[in-house]
């Protein structure tokens, strides 16, 4: 579930004006709303910010009836000014762009009237990337992609990823190790995802994983060919663990998940492979 925070900041910020990034910092106070789901409302805590949250790959920001802010300024976790926003008088909602570029961590939105502080809220943005799900394309062709060959649902995966953080991030790496016929090598520098947005077989550069939601991918690595050597099939069943990674551009470790695979038949050309049952 999507994590959101949101806390008053007593301590004033000093020497932030227009273009003007000179931070006093202090000790957080006030109450932390966690829990909430992307996009869902939240009482203001003053009669500056109705709500602050992100959408996408931006920061939205909500002002009060009657607020009189001119000016907002972001700041990034390091003390920097990450982003700074004039706004029009009237004005009840605002975007700020995060990107994908951004530091996780906390953030503090100053709202500011003819270069002074009226108050100061935090939100923290950051990413928390997991696999949820992995399927094998030949058990479940149903799922596949619309004009799935047969030889990708021959030996493709189908991998359910969830963003359970508050701040946007991309997947730019998926890859198998361990019992899987045809693992990818180390060396390999495309994603490995296929790109459901294209007219022609290829692999997508990245894949973006909104905040507080889930996507599903496709392999584009055929790690379960027939043609791999890594692994044999037997009548009496073999038994192993698949090893699948995730990279992000903006969650630092990797994502890890491993689950347990059987391989019963005569070849891998003839063989039935078994991943763990997924809710």
């Amino acid at each position: 579930m999507t994590q959101r925070t949101i806390t008053d900041r007593r301590t004033v910020l000093t020497g932030i004006a227009t273009g003007t990034a000179a931070v006093t910092c202090g000790c957080l106070s006030g109450s932390e709303i966690t829990g909430s789901e992307t996009g869902d409302s939240i009482p203001g805590t003053n009669d500056v910010f109705e709500d602050i949250f992100v959408d996408g790959t931006e920061l939205v920001l909500e002002f009060s009836d009657g607020s009189s802010t001119d000016h907002v300024n972001v700041i990034d976790p390091s003390g920097e000014l990450f982003a700074e926003q004039p706004i029009t008088a009237g004005v009840d909602r605002t975007r700020v762009e995060i990107g994908l570029e951004y530091d996780p961590g906390e953030y503090d939105v100053v709202a500011l009237e003819d270069d002074e502080e009226q108050t100061t809220q935090s939100i923290v943005i950051e990413p928390d990337i997991r696999i949820s799900n992995l399927r094998l394309a030949r058990n479940h062709p149903e799922k596949m992609f619309e004009g799935a060959s047969d030889i990708d649902i021959r030996t493709e995966t189908i991998v359910r990823l969830e963003n359970a953080g508050s701040g946007p991030d991309q997947a730019t790496r998926l890859a198998f190790s361990g019992d899987v016929p045809r693992p990818t090598p180390d060396e390999y520098e495309m994603s490995g995802i296929y790109d459901t947005d294209s007219d022609i077989r290829r692999e997508s550069e990245a894949v973006e994983l909104p905040p507080g939601e889930g996507l599903t991918v496709y392999s584009q690595l055929m790690p379960f060919s027939e043609s791999g050597q890594n692994v044999s099939c037997s009548p009496d069943t073999v038994e192993g663990t698949v090893e699948v990674t995730l990279e992000t551009a903006v969650q630092d470790n990797l994502i890890l998940e491993e689950y347990s695979v059987s391989f019963t038949g005569e070849s891998l050309s003839e063989c039935e492979i078994k991943i763990e049952d997924q809710p």
